[in-house]
């Protein structure tokens, strides 16, 4: 009965995360009309209101990492959890300490290439890097930010989206 209640206790866990995952998703892509796909289009972003959108985003993205963690941290710590699962735990705790050195890594490259701000969130689907900037991107600048993420994720940069956001 315990195995039923911490399996339960996990899933509800993990529906929280997706929801929150769900819900920093569409913000992040409500905040930004601008996008560049693949290199192809390249638009500017309308203006928000909302000054501290890369400050809000880049916590609710250590939030999200740091529950996931540590849920996946009580799954390895938990003395009845099955060998299998201590592994796929570890093996996802490690995945998830990847990208989020490489999401540090694609946010400073963006400053450095002269953007005041960047977020960047990696996860199964993709790369999304989102860089403040007072004009549209250029197809320079966006080959630029697009071959950093590609160096850095090793990414189809078919899976990688960029936005500009002012």
């Amino acid at each position: 009965m315990e195995q039923f209640r911490k399996q339960t206790a996990i899933i509800a866990v993990l529906v929280v995360l997706i929801a929150c995952s769900a819900y920093y998703a569409k913000r992040f892509n409500d905040q930004s009309k601008g996008v560049v796909k693949n290199g192809k289009e390249v638009t500017e972003t309308s203006k928000t209101g909302n000054s501290n959108f890369f400050a809000e985003a880049r916590i609710g993205r250590d939030n999200q990492y740091s529950t996931h963690k540590q849920e996946l941290e009580n799954i390895i710590n938990n003395k009845n959890s099955t060998k299998q699962a201590i592994e796929e735990a570890q093996a996802k705790l490690m995945v998830l300490a990847d990208w989020a050195d490489k999401q540090n890594k694609i946010e400073q490259m963006a400053k450095q290439r002269g953007f005041e701000d960047a977020i960047c969130l990696i996860n199964e689907n993709g790369v999304e890097l989102c860089v403040k900037t007072a004009e549209a991107l250029t197809r320079e600048q966006a080959a630029q930010l697009m071959d950093d993420v590609v160096r850095t994720t090793s990414i189809s940069p078919s899976k990688i989206v960029i936005k500009s956001q002012k």
